[in-house]
């Protein structure tokens, strides 16, 4: 009678995973932890496991455009300028908690990610170089560097020893992982605009 019961618990938290964290039968919101309260048992270390399985292959794309330096000549004759820049991209997630390098999410993370790939994740990455651009008279660039970027979506899976609201299993569906692509070319633009001289 205990192993049906504890089946039966199993299932009602499979139904909540489907139905987005919703709780089965009429229980209030209330009754049920948010997304947040959930990663944070795990990154607290109060589940018995805590594993991300990533769904499908990471998207590569590229990035967003980044305004990364400019210059500009008010001088009467032309004049090249070396203009330097450097960026930094970092990794983002979709459900507004810290997943990163040495936060135990994040570790969950690069287990997950590593095990189905085959490859590390890459935190963040900096970029550094130098644009040549001759300019006229009364004219100014600005630069533009956009990064190569991979984002992952997969599920955190819990387990506890002792019914956490209810349930022994929860789960927390389609958290996106988003960050730079590791040794990827970054793409730049010069862009002419006003001088303001």
């Amino acid at each position: 009678m205990k192993l049906r019961n504890r089946a039966a618990t199993v299932l009602g938290a499979s139904a909540v995973v489907l139905a987005g964290l919703v709780t089965p039968g009429t229980a209030a919101a209330a009754d049920e932890p948010s997304v947040r309260q959930l990663l944070e048992q795990c990154e607290q270390g109060n589940t018995d496991l805590c594993e991300f399985h990533p769904s499908g292959s990471p998207e590569s794309y590229r990035g967003a455009d980044e305004l990364v330096g400019g210059a500009a000549n008010c001088s009467e004759g032309t004049s090249t300028r070396i203009i330097s820049w450097e960026s930094t991209q970092t990794t983002t997630n979709s459900v507004g908690v810290t997943i990163s390098a040495g936060s135990t999410l994040g570790e969950v993370f690069e287990v997950g990610f590593e095990t189905s790939y085959q490859r590390e994740w890459s935190w963040s990455t900096s970029k550094s170089d130098e644009i040549r651009h001759e300019l006229g008279p009364g004219q100014a660039v600005e630069i533009y560097a956009a990064p190569m970027r991979e984002k992952v979506t997969g599920t955190y899976e819990m387990h506890f020893g002792d019914p956490y609201y209810g349930h022994y299993y929860w789960y927390v569906n389609n958290v996106t992982i988003d960050g730079p692509e590791q040794d990827q070319a970054w793409f730049t633009r010069v862009e002419e605009v006003d001088a303001n001289c």
